[in-house]
């Protein structure tokens, strides 16, 4: 057996004793179970040796995946067994099953951080796709669910392997001419500011954007497929992009909200249980989004550090502890325009003009485009990190081809299977 391969089998039983371990002690346990709280340490253990062999394999985005999987369910192991803690009763089946299912369900509730078909299910969670509830289906059936998923992972592969072949073609070009550094420069000319934000958008909320739904898709194929799970537990991933005209909108409903559970459970105990901050209050409120987003920065710099970019060029942390300071601005200036729409007496409608959700587009989209400068950019310079796709369409049948497949295969998507927007 290759080294490649032994690295491979290693992460597979190593994340199989990460969900498994807590999904046991979850089932085998009561709520106030010392043994609990042994499921962090033994996480925390787990990924420490996983991740230096994902970071061994390469810095493509599926080892980085990985370790992502590997440090959620740390948090998960916090939030569902020690802060809000759940036992077999707190199963969506109930603790009627055998232990093996039992094992089972607790197992989907670490892999599964957005809490669909439970009762603690995440807020915003997506709806599932008109395409099925135009056609007389309130749940997808099996059948039509697999053909569209399939369709669109298709679609997404070749879409990701344009943009990595570009982009591939762009970070050689700029490694050639040796005027890159590795952090990136702030005093630039407004033109050059302009392509960096487009540069930034295109890279994090486009590219990114595809490609984790890419995973997302293609793993719920492969449970749906193997009749592990049914196509009601896997609503689309990311909201609408209309709900991104505010930062807050972008953050809380329109981008993936895989942690959103685990970390508002982390921030609550530590805003509420350890600095006793008063309930509901500004402080405590803006303290959660403060503690979240930290922690998500934490996670990102690792992820970095995973993907070969050194944790003094990241700049996931500082992307990230800038986050509650856009929703601060924004909560501010909405409570300003508040005030000023009661004193002229303006009448309160159900919907935004389309004159608001232009300006908050432009705000929200300038905002993330400016403060992820020093997330994306070390990504985006780097030639090996640009590996999108394990296999490349564009080597085989070329880059002009490849992309008229994508903007014809779009065209298609869009008009046959209804793809969320």
């Amino acid at each position: 057996m290759s080294s490649t391969s032994a690295n491979i089998v290693q992460i597979l039983s190593l994340y199989a004793a990460q969900c498994l371990i807590p999904a046991t002690l979850l089932v085998a346990t009561t709520k106030q179970s010392v043994l609990r709280y042994l499921s962090v340490p033994c996480s925390i253990f787990i990924a420490y040796r996983a991740i230096p062999v994902a970071t061994a394999l390469g810095p493509g985005y599926v080892w980085c995946e990985c370790a992502r999987l590997f440090l959620t369910i740390i948090f998960q192991c916090l939030n569902l067994l020690l802060i809000n803690p759940k036992d077999s009763n707190d199963l969506p089946s109930g603790g009627s099953q055998s232990f093996v299912a039992r094992i089972y369900a607790a197992t989907r509730l670490f892999t599964n951080p957005r809490g669909i078909d439970t009762s603690w299910q995440i807020k915003n969670a997506p709806p599932q796709p008109e395409y099925y509830q135009r056609r007389g289906m309130n749940m997808p059936p099996r059948g039509r669910f697999l053909v569209r998923q399939t369709a669109i992972i298709v679609w997404q592969y070749l879409a990701l392997d344009v943009f990595a072949t570009l982009a591939l073609q762009q970070a050689l070009e700029q490694e050639k001419s040796g005027l890159l550094s590795p952090v990136p420069r702030w005093d630039i000319s407004c033109e050059q500011w302009s392509e960096r934000i487009i540069s930034n958008l295109m890279a994090g909320f486009v590219v990114s954007r595809i490609l984790i739904d890419f995973h997302h898709r293609a793993f719920s194929v492969i449970l749906v497929g193997l009749g592990l799970d049914s196509p009601a537990n896997c609503p689309p991933l990311y909201g609408r992009a209309l709900d991104a005209d505010t930062v807050r909108g972008f953050w809380g409903k329109f981008w993936h909200q895989l942690l959103q559970n685990p970390l508002t459970s982390v921030s609550a105990f530590i805003t509420q249980d350890l600095l006793g901050l008063r309930p509901r209050s500004l402080m405590q409120r803006y303290m959660n989004v403060f503690v979240v987003f930290f922690c998500s920065g934490v996670l990102h710099l690792i992820l970095d550090i995973v993907q070969g970019i050194p944790a003094q060029e990241s700049g996931a942390m500082l992307f990230f502890v800038t986050a509650p300071l856009g929703l601060m601005i924004e909560d501010g200036i909405k409570a300003l325009w508040k005030s000023f729409s009661k004193f002229n007496g303006s009448i309160k409608t159900t919907s935004k003009p389309l004159w608001q959700r232009a300006l908050g587009l432009m705000w929200s989209m300038a905002w993330l485009g400016v403060t992820s400068t020093g997330f994306f950019y070390p990504q985006v310079v780097r030639p090996q990190n640009q590996a999108l796709v394990p296999f490349s369409v564009a080597d085989h049948i070329g880059l002009p081809l490849e992309s008229a497949l994508v903007l014809i295969g779009g065209a298609v998507l869009a008009k046959v299977f209804e793809v969320e927007k």
